[in-house]
């Protein structure tokens, strides 16, 4: 339900940036959800390993700025979306647990609340994602279809009947921690052979300074050396551009483990349709959009393939901002 002053703010709250977006609010046509239109947004890193204080610092900090590029106090906000990483209590608006942000049962919504003099709705960061792209992405008039977003680990959410599915607790979608390989790769939730560990940007990363360390990518050696830390998707992107025929099959391999998550998911839920979002996707997208599907074909049964769509994110690095924003227009937000 569109607000006294039809504008809504979405905030990224990740772990290695935070995102703020100012939206104007505009009716749908009708039976279509409202329409977000950006205003202004602003970004700013993370701290890492700071405490929760030192992290909404600089959060205010990056959603103030955004709103002045946008003409506005917070206080003319309708409401704020902001999206973390980690479980949740929606209802009260309390963070239960995110690592490297210190906040541990904490009352987030609350403490922006007081802080922005404005209602405040907080959900799961990638379950924002997933909605963005439903509402205002590459998931737009489905009722059926699941977000799967790559980056440092994998993440996922789950539409049923148009509607966000997050399960008993509120933690549905962890599809990155679905065991595809007993015994393999160590994750970092502490099981072996997740799909994370196969297929995040983390599992590569680990692939491909392993090869700069054997010799078998020169490229990479001489750009990033040996470093897991200085080991970027950029620094993946010109080892492969510049001929490390090893890295390229890391990145098919990676892809080809994230096919065979995707014909799980396909077994399971029978979406319309799968979207492909994360940083990785920003920079490899239809690479390993055309890899992962044609290895998700080859693992279904017999007829599947043609019953759902392959997608990538419209939205990219505003899915979560955008989704968050729907979330809190949606919710009307919570003090």
């Amino acid at each position: 339900m569109k607000g006294k002053n039809g504008i809504v703010a979405g905030i990224d709250l990740g772990g290695t940036k935070i995102l703020a977006a100012v939206f104007k609010v505009e009716e749908g046509k009708k039976g279509e959800a409202q329409k977000l239109t950006l205003i202004s947004s602003e970004k700013a890193k993370t701290p890492r390993e700071a405490s929760a204080e030192a992290v909404i610092d600089v959060l205010g900090k990056t959603a103030r700025e955004a709103f002045v590029a946008a003409g506005i106090t917070a206080s003319a906000l309708d409401s704020i979306g902001v999206a973390v990483p980690g479980p949740l209590n929606r209802k009260d608006g309390i963070v239960l647990y995110t690592p490297n942000m210190g906040f541990e049962k904490f009352p987030l919504a609350a403490r922006l609340g007081s802080l922005f003099d404005a209602p405040v709705y907080l959900d799961n960061d990638v379950q924002s994602g997933v909605f963005g792209e439903l509402r205002s992405g590459a998931l737009r008039g489905m009722r059926d279809a699941v977000g799967i977003f790559v980056g440092t680990g994998i993440g996922g959410g789950l539409i049923l009947d148009g509607k966000i599915f997050r399960g008993s607790s509120g933690s549905a979608g962890e599809i990155g921690h679905m065991i595809l390989l007993e015994g393999g790769p160590l994750c970092g939730c502490g099981n072996y052979g997740c799909l994370e560990a196969l297929a995040s940007r983390t599992a590569l990363t680990k692939d491909a300074i392993g090869l700069a360390s054997a010799g078998k990518a020169p490229g990479l050696l001489a750009s990033a050396g040996t470093d897991f830390r200085k080991c970027r998707s950029s620094s993946i992107e010109e080892s492969i551009q510049a001929g490390d025929t090893a890295v390229a099959k890391a990145l098919d391999r990676t892809a080809h483990w994230l096919g065979i998550g995707m014909a799980n998911v396909v077994h399971l839920f029978n979406p319309e349709a799968i979207v492909l979002g994360g940083g990785v996707m920003e920079r490899f997208g239809q690479r390993i959009r055309e890899t992962a599907r044609k290895s998700m074909e080859a693992h279904l049964m017999p007829g599947l393939a043609k019953t759902v769509e392959v997608l990538v994110s419209e939205l990219g690095d505003f899915a979560v901002a955008t989704g968050a924003a729907h979330m809190a227009l949606e919710s009307g937000g919570a003090r």
